[in-house]
């Protein structure tokens, strides 16, 4: 992250798209974020497009409004941000690219920035993606590494972490023990930054002010600290998350008295993906 940092000036000195590749919750759309504030933009010319969005309709509407940003003379700085364009339908691949095709040839102020957590290339081979719009997206590529392989950064997000679940819940946590950090620093973390965000969440819940210890956390169980702790027949990664996903909304399910309302909430995720989980992870009331 320190040498994608010391890029990002340099992206700001060009409209050459960037193509942010890396797992889920690696905090690519937090880096495109801050390269759009750098190139001194605001929240009023961030145009994101969700492509995972079920809702093309929203996604229309978003790119209706970048390109009512550049009618007439207006050659303001806006962002485009294809959020997951791995995933963009293929309805939609055709006007985003016929928009930043004609942004370049009239030479507007447009940065286009995606990310993705699949190849690309692989979506075009399978005629799920369309060629040209990958080479307009694709000037720079940034490979965005995993949490586990940025270690150091681990404490420096429980700290932000620790402070924004203070200020919002009002709990005086002042610090994490050593041994959490030890934990949290030796954990594989799957989910990356999201998953450490909720297990933080989880630890205001449980924990007693003012420090937030290791049994604070879900890691501290069997099912948590290492995948040699799975007693599991199928030693597959797959097997093994799902295992933990079900033991862990299984846990925040029963804390909560099975409001699926209030898990979404404290899970960081939509209600109907709540209800997904429960489907296939076989979740039962105990």
């Amino acid at each position: 992250m320190d040498e994608i940092k010391k890029v990002i000036p340099h992206l700001c000195e060009n409209n050459a798209s960037v193509l942010l590749y890396g797992e889920k919750g690696t905090g690519k759309s937090y880096i495109a974020s801050i390269v759009h504030q750098k190139k001194g933009g605001n929240a009023q010319n961030f145009f994101e497009i969700n492509c995972k969005s079920f809702s093309t309709l929203k996604n229309a509407e978003v790119l209706d409004g970048a390109k009512t940003w550049f009618i007439g003379e207006n050659n303001s700085y806006a962002t485009l941000f294809l959020n997951c364009v791995d995933k963009m339908s293929l309805d939609l691949q055709q006007p985003v690219l016929a928009f930043i095709s004609e942004c370049a040839r009239l030479g507007k102020n447009l940065k286009v920035i995606s990310s993705t957590e699949e190849n690309i290339e692989t979506k075009i081979a399978a005629g799920e993606f369309i060629e040209p719009l990958y080479y307009k997206i694709n000037s720079v590529i940034i490979n965005v590494q995993p949490l586990r392989q940025r270690k150091d950064e681990i404490p420096v997000l429980l700290e932000f972490y620790r402070k924004l679940y203070c200020k919002q819940t009002g709990f005086n946590f002042t610090a994490f023990s050593e041994s959490a950090v030890n934990l949290l620093q030796n954990y594989f973390f799957a989910g990356n930054i999201d998953e450490l965000k909720n297990l933080v969440q989880h630890a205001f819940i449980v924990g007693e002010p003012p420090l937030l210890k290791a049994s604070d956390f879900m890691l501290a169980g069997t099912s948590a600290s290492s995948p040699s702790d799975l007693s599991l027949t199928d030693k597959s990664l797959k097997t093994a998350l799902d295992s933990f996903k079900k033991e862990y909304v299984t846990q925040i399910l029963e804390e909560n008295g099975w409001n699926q309302t209030k898990t979404a909430k404290i899970l960081g995720i939509q209600r109907t993906y709540v209800i997904r989980l429960i489907n296939e992870l076989h979740i039962q009331k105990k």
